[in-house]
């Protein structure tokens, strides 16, 4: 969570922004949520918004009864704006086909991609070098959690296609159920 809270400000810090009380709530409540509730599936992420959110009086998007009775929106489908410092509603990346489709290579951007991409590049966006006086260093990971089929080696893949490769290289390693140490020892 505090890694996140670092990187969502640190667009602010350095434009040496100030941050008024209720936009720094909005980001604190986005890591909040991100942070405790980001791995809930739908109906649990419901639950965490009502029962936790509403009731602790956390500043959250204005999101209608029937939107969160119907349509099943809670404040997982915002963001705060670093533009407006306001909640906005998550779209999806847009997306053009390939001059060459390859049905097998095909990715597409979801709204589940969309956020998941902005989190895991907001905190590798952050300095190696915490602190220079401590000669602290700092780590960038992110961990995608999900059972087989929820699109987590999809969304790397979209992820690190954005890569300059110049400055970076991307090794791929599959893991199963059936992985062992040795098979990875291998691969390595």
């Amino acid at each position: 969570m505090l890694s996140l809270v670092q990187a969502v400000l640190l667009p602010h810090l350095n434009k040496q922004e100030t941050l008024n009380k209720k936009e720094f709530e909005n980001y604190f409540v986005f890591c909040f949520a991100w942070a405790f509730g980001g791995l809930f599936e739908t109906e649990d992420r419901i639950r965490f918004h009502k029962e936790i959110l509403e009731k602790i009086g956390a500043p959250l998007p204005a999101i209608s009864a029937q939107k969160q009775n119907f349509d099943k929106e809670t404040m997982f489908d915002y963001f705060v704006d670093p533009e407006t410092r306001q909640w906005k509603m998550w779209v999806a990346d847009s997306w053009t086909a390939p001059r060459r489709l390859l049905f097998s290579q095909l990715l597409i951007p979801t709204m589940d991609s969309t956020r998941t991409d902005f989190i895991m590049k907001s905190i590798g966006n952050l300095p190696v070098e915490k602190s220079k006086l401590r000669k602290e260093f700092g780590l960038r990971n992110t961990l995608l959690v999900g059972g087989s089929g929820t699109a987590k080696t999809s969304i790397i893949i979209m992820y690190s296609r954005q890569f300059n490769p110049v400055e970076m290289s991307f090794k791929r390693i599959n893991f199963s159920s059936a992985t062992e140490p040795i098979n990875f020892q291998e691969a390595i």
